[in-house]
């Protein structure tokens, strides 16, 4: 595999003032990759790639292709274009034209996303004002796609007969009306989202008393929160899905979500 990117760093003392002072860094980083080969001396795959991953039961397709001379994260599946006047799935076949998802064939399945963001941005602030200090830190990946995998089995009247639905089961697609029910559950590019996000991470607040008469020198009181607000167009709970080994960007229907929690606490200093 090849891997070409870049990472960068910046540190700023904006303000450095006796009362007032003000850092900020900013930290990005961009890669790109590109599978060589999946053959050695010792081992020939003729085919030049294989599939990895799983939609799980009832569904049960290959997540993703893993193929010399494409990146490693690629979905691959069946793009889907429109939905018919009875609310089946119309999907793009293999020469470009729209077909019914009935008639669909191994090979009129493509690449229908990345799930590895091509973009890494943090920003982070540290700023005090004579006691007061207040950091805050600020951080979101861009240019990947997530697939929705609840929203995939759960958004879908077909489950149904299956278990508990989301209220949007029984939307309009396209525009046109509810999927029909008696259809099996497909993995189509209309569950891949853009998982571009922007998050405030945390936010602390603190204010240090000093105490030079006692024994106790200084004591710091302060507050913080973490995962606070994410800034995205993802419809699921949480776009910072697993971006580790060959299926990246599959946000599982059984993952729990990221929480955002309060501390209070106080330092001392002796």
């Amino acid at each position: 595999m090849e891997n070409k990117g870049i990472e960068f760093q910046v540190n700023v003392a904006a303000i450095d003032q006796k009362d007032f002072k003000w850092n900020t860094s900013i930290n990005y980083s961009t890669n790109k990759n590109k599978l060589l080969s999946l053959s050695d001396k010792n081992f020939q795959l003729a085919a030049g790639y294989f599939d990895a991953g799983t939609t799980e039961e009832p569904i049960q397709q290959a997540l993703a292709r893993i193929q010399i001379g494409q990146p490693i994260g690629n979905f691959w599946g069946f793009k889907s274009v429109d939905i018919d006047e009875n609310g089946y799935w119309i999907i793009e076949g293999k020469d470009g034209a729209a077909k019914p998802i009935a008639q669909q064939q191994a090979d009129d399945k493509q690449i229908i996303g990345n799930g590895l963001p091509k973009h890494y941005l943090n920003f982070n602030n540290s700023l005090s004002y004579k006691n007061f200090d207040l950091n805050v830190t600020m951080r979101g990946a861009f240019g990947f796609q997530v697939l929705n995998s609840p929203r995939m089995f759960y958004a879908a009247p077909v489950m149904l007969t299956r278990g508990n639905l989301l209220t949007s089961a029984y939307d309009n697609i396209y525009g046109k009306r509810p999927l029909a029910d008696d259809q099996s559950l497909n993995y189509l590019s209309y569950y891949i989202e853009d998982g571009d996000y922007w998050k405030i991470d945390n936010v602390t607040i603190g204010y240090s008393i000093p105490l030079k008469k006692v024994a106790i020198k200084g004591l710091r009181v302060y507050a913080s929160g973490s995962n606070l607000v994410t800034f995205t167009k993802y419809t699921g709970v949480d776009p910072e899905v697993g971006v580790s080994g060959l299926t990246p960007g599959f946000d599982n229907r059984d993952r729990y979500p990221a929480t955002t929690t309060f501390t209070l606490g106080a330092s001392f200093t002796f």
